[in-house]
């Protein structure tokens, strides 16, 4: 059985070399690929009830959904007023020109 990669893309590590997004520490992070399955297995068995705990962890997949959502909609709405902002800026440079 494959184990999978505990990593969610926070990586941000504390005073003590462990990361606030999957709990491992950077040795883990960095020779995950390297890795055996069993020392895979048991890396996650360790870092699972703190995953499960924290509000950014594997255990709240819904909220994680959520967020990438809500983070898609500001995107968009970014990219809309950008647009925007840029139209007014030719208009803007338009008018000068015109005006001079």
């Amino acid at each position: 059985m494959k184990v999978e990669n505990p990593c969610v893309k926070l990586c941000k590590f504390d005073a003590r070399g462990m990361c606030l997004g999957c709990f491992r520490d950077k040795a883990e992070v960095k020779g995950w690929k390297r890795l055996g399955e069993a020392e895979r297995g048991a890396i996650l068995e360790r870092i699972r009830p703190l995953v499960a705990l924290h509000p950014t962890g594997n255990g709240s997949a819904g909220r994680r959904d959520k967020d990438r959502k809500r983070l898609k909609k500001l995107d968009r709405r970014i990219a809309k007023l950008e647009r925007k902002l840029a139209e007014a800026r030719s208009e803007r440079a338009r008018q000068t020109a015109v005006a001079a």
